[in-house]
């Protein structure tokens, strides 16, 4: 199974926050940073499955994957091995930890340092 990268969709909006005068919705940067990655790293995209989605929470298939209380985008969910503590997912939501495992594992730039 391939690892799954779960970011926001952007542009987005969010009720509970007016964004500056000059613009009329948010972009999440940790989200920003992973997608700007992928940009100069296509060939990730052979060996991840990415989803996007949408601000509002819950976040139904972050709940059912994870759990009501993991729902921090981004996340890479790294697999679903049995065996686990607790049957937990291997996860990274770090971005910069993210981009640096794709980067080790698939190739391509990795961040500086």
């Amino acid at each position: 199974m391939k690892p799954r990268l779960f970011v926001l969709e952007m542009p987005f909006t969010d009720p509970e926050l007016v964004p500056p005068s000059s613009s009329d919705s948010w972009f999440c940067s940790h989200c920003a940073l992973i997608e700007g990655a992928l940009m100069v790293n296509p060939q990730w995209l052979d060996h991840i499955e990415l989803k996007r989605i949408a601000f509002p929470r819950p976040r139904q298939e972050l709940v059912a994957l994870l759990g009501e209380d993991k729902q921090w985008l981004p996340v890479l969910v790294l697999s679903d091995w049995e065996g686990q503590k607790d049957g937990e997912k291997q996860t990274i939501t770090d971005p910069v930890a993210i981009t640096r495992y794709l980067a080790e594992e698939f190739g391509g730039a990795a961040p500086h340092p």
